[in-house]
C-alpha cells in the first residue's frame, strides 16, 4: 500500500513540475532590433504577436514599460547618444521577465539569460 502512495505521489509531484515549466515561455528579443529612429533608441516588434517591452538607461534615469503590438514601434524617449548604455527584456504580452528588472540585474539580462513567467504568477 505504501508503495502505490509514492507512486501516486511521485506522479503528482512531476505532473505539477511540468504543468510549471510549461507556462514560462522564452524570450522575444529575436523580434526587436534596437536602432535610432526620429532621433529617439527605439524598436520595431517584427514578430506576429504583441510583445511587452522593458526599458531602463544604465543610469537608471529613463524606465519605461510597453506592450508593442506587431509591426509597432517602442519609443524609448531617450535622445540617442544622450545615456552610456540600456537594458530591456522583451516578453510576450501577459509575461514578465524571470529576473526582477533592475540595475542589479543588469548583467544577467544584457545577456538574455532571462526567461517569461505568468504576469500573475506570484513570485514574478
Amino acid at each position: 500500500m505504501s508503495r502505490a502512495l509514492l507512486l501516486s505521489t511521485l506522479s503528482l509531484m512531476i505532473t505539477g513540475l511540468a504543468a510549471a515549466q510549461s507556462s514560462t515561455r522564452a524570450h522575444m528579443e529575436a523580434c526587436t532590433e534596437w536602432k535610432r529612429e526620429g532621433g529617439h533608441i527605439g524598436t520595431r516588434n517584427d514578430c506576429n504577436r504583441p510583445v511587452a517591452i522593458k526599458f531602463m538607461a544604465y543610469d537608471g534615469s529613463h524606465v519605461l514599460e510597453a506592450d508593442v503590438p506587431p509591426g509597432g514601434w517602442f519609443d524609448s524617449g531617450v535622445v540617442d547618444g544622450s545615456i552610456e548604455g540600456y537594458l530591456f527584456t522583451v516578453c510576450p504580452v501577459g509575461y514578465v521577465p524571470s529576473l526582477r528588472f533592475s540595475l542589479e540585474n543588469a548583467a544577467p539580462i544584457a545577456d538574455s539569460l532571462y526567461n517569461c513567467l505568468p504576469l500573475n504568477k506570484p513570485d514574478a
